[in-house]
């Protein structure tokens, strides 16, 4: 069993809310963040827009453009 799929489930310590908040301010990348938490990207990425941190090189973080009519 790899690594990545013992965390299934676990919940977000707030130590590793702080590195994740930490990383993206320092405009960390994703991949960085995968190996540092030893979590896969689409819980990094959930886990942001639930705490409204953006992640450099995507989308998550950022408002929506209202498109005008």
């Amino acid at each position: 069993m790899s690594g990545m799929r013992q965390n299934r489930g676990r919940h977000w310590s707030d130590e590793e809310d702080n590195l994740l908040r930490s990383m993206s301010q320092a405009g960390k990348s994703l991949t960085l963040m995968t190996v540092k938490l030893n979590r896969p990207m689409a819980s990094i990425r959930a886990r942001a827009e639930d705490l409204g941190i953006g992640i450099p090189g995507t989308e998550i973080g950022r408002r929506k453009r209202r498109r005008s009519a």
